[in-house]
């Protein structure tokens, strides 16, 4: 992986793969890295990293995700929740990323997310879960995550420093890909 060049990619995405991070996140079980190959070849197109995490409720319930809801599918999101005033468990996409020479056409993002999707899914078949987490630059949200149904929960300062924008945290209820699933 250090001789991947990704598309695009924020320092974080680079040094995740030049240092080695990703093998020690490998090896202690904080998340996986999935591979994207070219059909029948071993050529390295791209690559997404899964993990769970625990998130606030409160904020949760505090974003403008929330606030949009219905008091109804509030109440179906968060029934049966033990600990509504604690921490809750959820998936996370951590790096998302295609190599440098390969356009959107080859491999499109929205590829790249089905298949991390498609990954949580099978975890959730085993684990249970109710929200996929990812935070992102702003325009890779408006871009990617919003359209596949990603809602903004909050803003933070890029990981890579202030002159990199404002990243977002969004969030994804796994009900809503059980249901494009049927």
């Amino acid at each position: 992986m250090a001789n991947f060049t990704p598309h695009k990619a924020s320092k974080t995405i680079v040094d995740f793969m030049a240092t080695g991070e990703v093998y020690w996140n490998e090896d202690c079980g904080e998340s996986r890295t999935y591979l994207v190959l070219e059909k029948g070849s071993n050529d390295l197109l791209g690559f997404f990293t899964l993990g769970i995490t625990s998130l606030e409720w409160t904020s949760v319930k505090n974003s403008e995700f929330w606030q949009g809801l219905s008091g109804k599918k509030q109440k179906h999101l968060s029934r049966h929740m033990h600990n509504k005033d604690g921490f809750i468990g959820v998936y996370t996409i951590g790096e998302l990323a295609r190599r440098n020479d390969v356009g959107r056409e080859r491999l499109p993002g929205e590829t790249l997310l089905q298949e991390a999707l498609a990954r949580i899914l099978e975890a959730r078949q085993i684990a249970g879960g109710r929200f996929v987490l990812v935070d992102s630059r702003k325009k890779l949200y408006e871009r990617l995550y919003s359209k596949a149904g990603f809602q903004k929960v909050a803003e933070k300062e890029s990981p890579n420093g202030p002159d990199d924008g404002i990243f977002f945290i969004s969030m994804l209820p796994i009900e809503n890909l059980l249901k494009s699933s049927d």
